[in-house]
């Protein structure tokens, strides 16, 4: 869809109405080049025609069902191991929970309480240990019929945050071991359990930045004085405010900048789209998304750079 805007701009001269082109690409990953070996957070999309000498693309609109999974195997956040001690000698197990979003406790089978519970059960008759929820301050309890350990440096990132089912779980990185009262052996996570998923992803388009992403990363010793810093970038951050299986809409009303001016006129026949988490890894959504972008072509290229410099002015 495109139109002749000639209002749309506050620039010290007058436009005629051919001097710029308004158009709304509107970008659905169904659509997307190549099904067969692309996937819905990480594709390309070729317009039947270029955008020539464009001046400026923002993006407008955003539909992602967040339902996308949080656990999954590829994140490495969806074991947990175990030593336990059965008859004097120490047997480590790996507990492993399906990919999916969980809650924290519920009715319904999708808590990881009882999922996890269902898993540990598998440990009979060696071994008996349950886990609970203290909602009080946010803490998960495990509970053995005798000596065990948890380790949360096995089995997931090396990460000091982020590093596996442990960290979510509450357990900071390491190894936990079992206390004995009273020939009841225990081990609570040390701090508060966080199953909301994530709070923003990104959304990348060509080259095309205004969002800047700084992380730090950290050898094997952990130590914070060694950081790794990386930095990425994306055209755009996506709040998601809504919870998981529900649709989160962008239209632009939280006035986060999504948008690029361009230093010299660029051509747009093909865009390279990704969905990425917050350290730069692409997302595996289980669902088809879209979004809206808005590009202003200019006809007259005498006028572009006072058209660009007007723009560039207009959000300082």
């Amino acid at each position: 869809m495109s139109g002749a805007q000639g209002s749309i701009l506050s620039v010290p001269i007058k436009l005629r109405a051919n001097d710029i082109v308004r158009h709304v690409l509107n970008i659905d990953s169904r659509f997307r080049d190549s099904r067969n070996v692309s996937s819905n957070s990480d594709f390309y999309f070729s317009l039947l025609s270029p955008v020539r000498n464009v001046l400026r693309a923002r993006i407008t609109s955003i539909e992602l069902p967040n339902s996308f999974y949080f656990f999954t195997s590829k994140r490495q956040n969806v074991s947990l191991f175990l030593t336990i001690v059965v008859s004097g000698q120490s047997l480590v197990r790996e507990i492993v929970i399906a990919d999916g979003n969980y809650t924290v406790a519920g009715p319904d089978g999708d808590s990881i309480i009882e999922v996890l519970n269902k898993e540990f059960a598998k440990l009979l008759p060696l071994f008996t240990l349950t886990v609970s929820f203290s909602v009080i301050n946010g803490s998960f309890i495990f509970t053995g019929s005798g000596p065990f350990h948890i380790d949360t440096t096995l089995g997931g990132k090396d990460r000091l945050t982020d590093y596996g089912l442990g960290y979510y779980l509450g357990f900071s990185r390491g190894q936990h071991v079992a206390s004995n009262a009273s020939g009841k052996y225990e081990v609570v996570s040390d701090f508060c359990a966080n199953f909301s998923g994530e709070n923003y992803i990104f959304l990348y388009v060509n080259d095309y930045y205004c969002v800047r992403q700084t992380i730090r990363e950290y050898d094997a010793t952990y130590d914070t004085s060694r950081s790794n810093p990386e930095e990425f970038n994306a055209m755009a951050k996506i709040i998601l405010t809504s919870p998981k299986n529900y649709m989160a809409y962008d239209d632009y009303s939280n006035k986060h900048i999504k948008e690029v001016v361009f230093p010299s006129p660029v051509d747009i026949s093909r865009l390279r789209v990704k969905l990425l988490d917050a350290y730069g890894e692409v997302l595996d959504i289980c669902s088809t998304f879209s979004f809206s972008m808005e590009v202003i072509e200019v006809k007259n290229l005498s006028l572009y750079n006072t058209i660009r410099d007007s723009i560039a002015l207009e959000y300082l």
